[in-house]
């Protein structure tokens, strides 16, 4: 009975779950979409009014008072999006006018501006292809043989291509090269003119420069510099040849020898060859036999036309040394043995960096072999015997030629730096007299420039001027040290 009543219970339960259950709108739902549709139709009957009516504010009006027209279209069909999709219960149905791509507006000085660019470019390309048809002519008898360059003429495309290109490449070449043929005038004649040229750069050779927050920019010289160019230039015409530009180097060279008794010529990196892009140190272009030429360097691409005519060294760093000292010795033999070409002599060391040793050890062998010699000599008693006969004095082992020369050369930097001395104020003035003497291009165009026995007379007259005034400032100073004393 029991079971019977639990059957049946279970049985209407689920029967009373299964049927459906209807669900009526309730007075806020109908009074919401009532609310809907009437603004719609008055929203619908609007817009048909105002189609009516057109705004004399057009798109080019408003785009030139600033308007973004852009972006109030997107943002009018985005309400429009909006609505629909509310309408449309959430499902939003692309419209024709969001699917057509948008035409970008532009103003009539816009659509001026683009023409004229077009214009621009189609002239731009027309006179490169014009230029570039230009340099692939035939070759003309003005122009010179190198550039040729055995590139015969013809229109075939690949002989119009190697003159295009050798056309090309010879406009760079003012702004490669150095800015004269030759940057040295020619040399002096015999009796002043120096049997070598030496060739020194500056940076980290001579001088060494560096920066610090405490004391900003610093430069120092190298230990012995003021002796290596003074010792040396009895011997050879020394030529600064900087690695920097005349505006950083000129002072600093002009600190290093400020009455231009050592340093004959002071060149800078405007006058390199630029090639392979590095600026190269051309020997060449000085106008000087490159048999007789040596550059000293620390830096390779400097020498890397004429490595044969360098002494390498490496960079100093401001600390101290003596290895330009040491060079002298070998410097000083090479001036004085009047060698023809120094290009076999430099060859002949294994390792330049280290010359000064190498040197060093070839002069203790031929000094030993050469008191060998005197000993040998001395022992020989025909050579006594004919000595004695002839008159000759007997004296001791005679000194080593290099010596000799050493002395000589020492003896000759003492008398030239005690000139330099006495005359350091005449030069001096010199300077500060001669500097004023220069010309301007008014005169030059107004023919205002003196001739050669004019120039003579002024010079000659200025001369005279230096003089007296030399010697007022030496009264001066004797009536100083008499007053002193």
């Amino acid at each position: 009975m029991l079971s019977s009543i639990r059957l049946s219970t279970r049985l209407s339960s689920r029967l009373l779950f299964s049927t459906p259950i209807v669900k009526h709108p309730s007075i806020r739902q109908i009074a919401s979409r009532n609310l809907y549709n009437t603004s719609k139709l008055l929203n619908s009957k609007q817009s048909k009014d105002d189609k009516g009516k057109q705004s004399i504010l057009t798109d080019d009006i408003l785009a030139r008072a600033g308007v973004d027209l852009d972006a109030e279209h997107s943002k009018m069909e985005g309400s429009q999006a909006d609505e629909q999709a509310s309408g449309n219960n959430g499902e939003a149905k692309p419209t024709e006018e969001q699917g057509r791509k948008r035409r970008k507006r532009q103003t009539s000085t816009d659509i001026k501006r683009e023409k004229y660019a077009n214009w621009f470019y189609i002239f731009t390309f027309s006179a490169i292809t014009g230029a570039g048809l230009y340099l692939t002519r035939d070759w003309e008898p003005s122009e010179s043989e190198e550039l040729k360059d055995d590139i015969p003429n013809g229109y075939e495309p690949s002989l119009m291509y190697k003159r295009f290109r050798a056309r090309f490449n010879s406009m760079f070449k003012y702004f490669q090269e150095p800015p004269f043929p030759d940057l040295l005038p020619p040399p002096p004649p015999p009796p002043y003119q120096r049997p070598l040229t030496l060739v020194l750069t500056l940076e980290d050779l001579l001088v060494h420069s560096e920066w610090s927050q405490k004391h900003g920019w610093r430069t120092a010289k190298r230990p012995g510099v003021d002796y290596f160019l003074g010792y040396l230039s009895q011997y050879y015409e020394i030529v600064l040849f900087s690695s920097n530009y005349m505006m950083y180097s000129d002072r600093i060279a002009e600190k290093l020898d400020p009455i231009h008794a050592f340093v004959s010529y002071n060149l800078f990196k405007e006058h390199c060859l630029y090639k392979d892009g590095v600026h190269i140190k051309d020997l060449s272009k000085l106008n000087r036999d490159e048999k007789k030429v040596l550059i000293i360097d620390v830096d390779p691409n400097s020498y890397k036309l004429q490595p044969e005519n360098a002494i390498p060294m490496k960079p100093w760093d401001g600390q101290m040394d003596d290895k330009l000292i040491r060079l002298i010795p070998f410097l000083e033999y090479l001036a004085t043995q009047q060698v023809s070409d120094v290009r076999p002599v430099l060859s002949s060391f294994t390792d330049k960096y280290n010359l000064p040793d190498e040197f060093d050890e070839r002069v203790k062998k031929l000094k030993a072999k050469f008191h060998a010699d005197q000993e040998k000599a001395s022992s020989n008693w025909v050579m006594k015997v004919l000595g004695g006969l002839g008159g000759m004095p007997q004296t001791g082992k005679s000194k080593f030629p290099l010596d000799l020369i050493r002395e000589e050369g020492e003896k000759n930097y003492v008398k030239f730096m005690k000139l330099v001395e006495e005359e350091k104020e005449k030069i001096k003035i010199q300077q500060e007299q001669l500097s004023g003497q220069t010309f301007t291009l008014k005169d030059y165009v107004e023919g205002n420039i003196p001739t050669p026995e004019e120039q003579m007379k002024l010079q000659l007259e200025k001369q005279k001027e230096i003089d007296e005034i030399f010697e007022e400032r030496k009264k001066n100073q004797q009536k100083i040290a008499l007053i002193n004393d």
